[in-house]
């Protein structure tokens, strides 16, 4: 993406570590004063039996802060995130300069809609309880296995990207020192 430049992964860069240092830790420390230690969120799968027995252990007031918390800052996180990759990956591309890694920035883009739509279909169902919501809570543990699946190809895709781009500069480098 030739329109990504290099302050711009800059600031996305410390955006997502200002996060991942500072906000995640305090967010998880929220969650762990309502008494919610496990959530659907960082598990890899899950059935929909496994979300109501969270949901009955969270009790309503933990229940009503896990869709709280979906709303506020689980909106912001994928986002955050989402620009990370998507910054770096699209400069790294450009730099690159190969056809075959264009579409790797797309994969961030897919794995933040997946992020939401777990974050929906949790939600629903966390609010709903007791009531059984048969679809959507089925669908939850899906979306949830989408999201992190694709999030760690776009991880993988990044450190490959990283990797050829750093192996481009140095062979540049070299070649420039031999002449």
């Amino acid at each position: 993406m030739k329109y990504v430049k290099w302050y711009h992964v800059l600031v996305f860069t410390l955006l997502f570590l200002i996060f991942m240092i500072f906000i995640l830790p305090e967010e998880s420390n929220k969650s762990l004063s309502y008494g919610i230690a496990e959530s659907p969120d960082t598990s890899i799968f899950y059935t929909s039996e496994t979300l109501y027995r969270l949901a009955d252990e969270y009790g309503a007031s933990g229940r009503e802060f896990y869709v709280t918390q979906r709303f506020t800052f689980d909106l912001i996180w994928p986002i955050v995130y989402g620009l990370f990759l998507v910054s770096t990956i699209g400069f790294l591309t450009y730099r690159i300069n190969d056809p075959k890694y264009k579409y790797f920035v797309y994969m961030p883009v897919v794995s933040v809609i997946f992020d939401y739509l777990e974050n929906i279909t949790t939600s629903i169902t966390m609010h709903r309880y007791p009531l059984l919501t048969p679809f959507i809570s089925d669908m939850a543990g899906f979306m949830t296995l989408f999201k992190w699946s694709i999030l760690s190809l776009s991880m993988i895709s990044l450190i490959f990207l990283l990797s050829i781009y750093l192996y481009n500069v140095l062979k540049t480098k070299r070649r420039k020192v031999t002449i």
